[in-house]
């Protein structure tokens, strides 16, 4: 699709680099400038013609029946006058295999080598199923307790942060998932297969069946005598779902277990006299699961940014482990602060502050602009899936920009610290001086015993120590375990300031050529 011209730079790993920095879905092969993701050429794949009796059905790579349409069994090469175009379904023989020349055959190699499913990854697998479900499990059941004892404005509050970003989170993937069949990226399922997803949907577990489906995938592409064109087309597929579950999940933590984090820490903060011991150990496992989602998840996003591109190197262990330090240190700090100001100021004031932070946020995701839910971003649900975003960005970054990322994280993480720092001093001063005095901007709480009992510059400092660790932390991921490599500390201010558009045109090191489409990525 895409010919790579030979002035096309390379990552650490040899792969070219391509123009776009954004998180790569299935749906975005619609649009030809999003289609070069992965520059690999393979002969197996052709178009799909009408069915016929020989052919295999497509959806028989799963050991999944088909309900619609087959896709025919290619053996050889493609014949040099067959369009590949998109929007069109294609497959192959998963255990034959395809004649191909010796550089297509290395390129291939190298992706399964590079990209293919491994065994460690399903201790991550294991790790999100066990976060999603103690999170959602421990919410639900403080939603029971507060009813119990009477909390009932508690409970419905917090049983509505448990249903409501479910039932959008829900809403998305199963949009996705018509708008992966209309473009014909999705391989047809059978009733079986649509029984379970809609099933567990209903449930309020898409983020786990998109993790099924990848995890399905990439072992799929480990079967005993599969051939190398199928196993890369699994791992194609197994990229793209796990691109789909880390944007699902990264939302729904920032609209479920970031908030929720923020309420329980207010009721810790403010409740008095907790009621039972088991009140205080529920709370506490809420408050862990919840921090440990929301760093997992910004952890997550990045692995699965950096795997749905070919020209990314892949994220390691130190380099997972120090995002998610970073990415945890940040949050304590920020969602603490926020807690702290709930816990002095009035509703409407708090509610208004954190409001004209999201309305700033989400005008600068709708300024850039993003194509995950369609090829186009100027649609509606591309407009309502950007202002989704712009709520992550209440609690933390998401770098969507081309080019490099210092100036943003600079820009924004300045912004958090003095915000951050307005309010641990606002603590320290409102809470150090006595009772507070109600005005109209200011209420007066009755703290917890335990924060009566504590010196008033303990929680601020907590605020300020976990921002300034999670600071470092962040320069040692890009100073030591970045995995592009060494990064620069100096960089020329032009090219620092250079920041590629990946809407205004297609990158100069690309090439459209319809007669050299990439018919790995079809």
């Amino acid at each position: 699709m895409f010919s790579i011209t030979p002035q096309t730079s390379h990552n650490s790993q040899g792969v070219p680099n391509s123009g776009s920095k954004l998180l790569v879905t299935r749906r975005s092969w619609k649009n030809s400038s999003t289609w070069a993701k992965f520059p690999l050429k393979t002969a197996a794949v052709i178009q799909q013609p009408s069915p016929r009796p020989e052919f295999t059905p497509l959806a028989a790579w799963a050991s999944d029946e088909t309900d619609s349409g087959s896709a025919p069994k290619v053996v050889g090469s493609v014949p040099g006058d067959v369009d590949i175009l998109p929007g069109r379904v294609y497959s192959v023989s998963t255990t034959e295999e395809i004649e191909l020349d010796e550089d297509t055959r290395q390129s291939l190699e190298e992706f399964r080598r590079l990209y293919g499913f491994r065994q460690y990854q399903l201790i991550f697998v294991f790790f999100s199923f066990i976060t999603y479900i103690f999170d959602v499990v421990s919410d639900a059941y403080l939603a029971y307790r507060y009813h119990k004892q009477g909390d009932y404005y508690w409970s419905k509050l917090t049983l509505a942060l448990v249903v409501g970003p479910s039932l959008v989170i829900t809403g998305f993937s199963l949009m996705w998932y018509v708008l992966d069949r209309k473009a014909h990226v999705d391989p047809p399922r059978g009733c079986l297969c649509w029984t379970f997803r809609l099933t567990f949907h209903a449930l309020q577990m898409a983020p786990l069946v998109r993790l099924s489906d990848a995890v399905y995938y990439g072992m799929c592409s480990k079967r005993p005598g599969i051939s190398l064109d199928a196993a890369v087309w699994f791992i194609k597929l197994m990229l793209y779902e796990d691109a789909d579950c880390a944007m699902l999940r990264m939302i729904e933590c920032f609209m479920e277990s970031a908030p929720q984090l923020l309420l329980q820490l207010y009721i810790i903060i403010t409740q008095g006299t907790a009621q039972s011991t088991l009140q205080i150990i529920v709370q506490s496992v809420s408050c862990l699961t919840s921090w440990l989602s929301l760093a997992w998840s910004l952890t997550h996003y990045q692995k699965a940014l950096r795997s749905s591109r070919a020209e990314k190197a892949r994220m390691r262990w130190l380099s997972s482990s120090l995002f998610f330090l970073w990415k945890a240190a940040m949050l304590s700090s920020r969602l603490l602060s926020l807690a702290l100001l709930a816990a002095i100021v009035r509703g409407f004031w708090f509610g208004l502050a954190l409001g004209c932070h999201w309305i700033v946020a989400a005008g600068w995701v709708l300024a850039r602009g993003t194509t995950f839910c369609s090829p186009s971003r100027n649609t509606l649900t591309e407009y309502l899936f950007d202002l989704v975003l712009g709520a992550v960005y209440c609690f933390d970054v998401v770098n969507i920009r081309e080019g490099h990322s210092r100036i943003w994280y600079s820009t924004c993480y300045t912004v958090f610290g003095l915000e951050n720092f307005m309010i641990a001093a606002l603590w320290h001063i409102f809470s150090s001086n006595g009772p507070v005095t109600k005005t109209w901007l200011m209420k007066a709480p009755t703290f917890s015993t335990w924060v009566n009992d504590i010196p008033s510059w303990v929680l601020p400092l907590v605020v300020i120590c976990s921002f300034i660790i999670g600071i470092f932390v962040m320069i040692s991921y890009y100073l030591f375990a970045h995995p592009s490599g060494r990064i620069r500390v100096c960089i020329p201010c032009d090219e620092l300031m250079k920041n590629e558009d990946p809407k205004s045109k297609t990158p100069e090191s690309l090439s459209l050529d319809p007669k050299e489409l990439d018919l790995g990525s079809a």
